[in-house]
């Protein structure tokens, strides 16, 4: 009974000092955010939303009746892009590449702003070889050896992603009774030096630069699964494996470098109290967001 007593006794002492502390920090005036990557094969297409502050629990809104227009080097328009739905607004105007451009939006009820960034040239992809190493209890790893050269021009960035086209079959007496095709974003192995910037190997993109061999050929490694099972269960034969993969390599802009960057950084340390806070990488004069040029060569295995 005294036991219980104390209990009660701590408890209202909590609940007693419980006091509500009123927000004293700045309230930052909401801005406007662009999330734009433009390349030579699709029209500009820029989405503009609002950002909120960090005590604001209501959902970004997308703005709907801005000013979105594209200028070129010497700051003449080019065209005024049209609003479409859920915050995007399309042109008609193909990026070129090597052009640089510039982004200008206004709101009556935000502050203009501004951006610029190049397109850069597409890369070649001269050849890619692989090999499949069979694990039977890890599952089948397909390592793939991309060859390009690098542009000894100017500095270069990349970004290289892979997916996979995968099918799941079940088969019960002869019959097929399932059948389904995924499409799928693999994770990648990235051993190759370029990607030596820390944390996991194990990531769903390939951030990196031409600083180790720039103006050179380049023989890139990276490793993906391989996916070839099958098996019996409940009277029922299944089967799931990979038909095709299709590898992307961007020649990304230095800004959306950056903001590729930061973004992974972010996301890796989202969750964690102990990692430092990061700060995801902006563009955008007087907004947040990113205005950036992404140039994409693709082979198919």
């Amino acid at each position: 009974m005294k036991k219980l007593f104390l209990l009660l006794s701590i408890s209202l002492v909590y609940i007693s000092c419980e006091k509500v502390i009123p927000f004293e920090g700045d309230v930052n005036i909401p801005k406007l955010v662009i999330n734009s990557i433009f390349q030579s094969d699709s029209t500009f297409k820029v989405h503009v939303s609002s950002s909120r502050s960090v005590i604001d629990t209501a959902s970004f809104q997308n703005i709907e009746d801005a000013v979105v227009t594209i200028k070129d080097d010497n700051g003449s328009i080019i065209e005024t892009l049209n609003y479409v739905e859920n915050g995007f607004y399309i042109g008609q105007t193909f990026p070129q590449e090597n052009q640089t451009y510039s982004l200008q939006v206004t709101h009556p009820n935000y502050t203009n702003i501004t951006s610029s960034d190049s397109l850069p040239s597409p890369i070649t992809i001269n050849s890619i070889d692989t090999s499949t190493t069979v694990d039977p209890i890890n599952g089948d790893r397909l390592q793939i050896t991309l060859n390009f050269n690098d542009p000894e021009s100017s500095q270069n960035y990349y970004l290289i992603e892979t997916y996979s086209v995968n099918e799941y079959l079940l088969i019960k007496n002869s019959d097929t009774t399932e059948y389904e095709l995924d499409t799928t974003k693999q994770f990648m192995v990235l051993t190759d030096e370029v990607f030596q910037n820390g944390g996991s190997p194990f990531r769903e993109q390939g951030l990196f630069n031409d600083l180790l061999f720039n103006g050179q050929n380049k023989a890139l490694e990276l490793e993906i699964p391989y996916d070839n099972w099958s098996g019996t269960e409940d009277g029922y034969e299944w089967s799931y494996k990979t038909l095709s993969v299709r590898v992307y390599l961007h020649n990304i802009s230095k800004s959306y470098y950056y903001y590729r960057t930061s973004l992974e950084l972010y996301q890796g340390a989202s969750g964690n109290p102990f990692a430092q806070p990061v700060q995801v990488y902006s563009n955008i004069e007087n907004g947040f967001g990113v205005f950036a040029g992404s140039q994409i060569s693709y082979f198919d295995l």
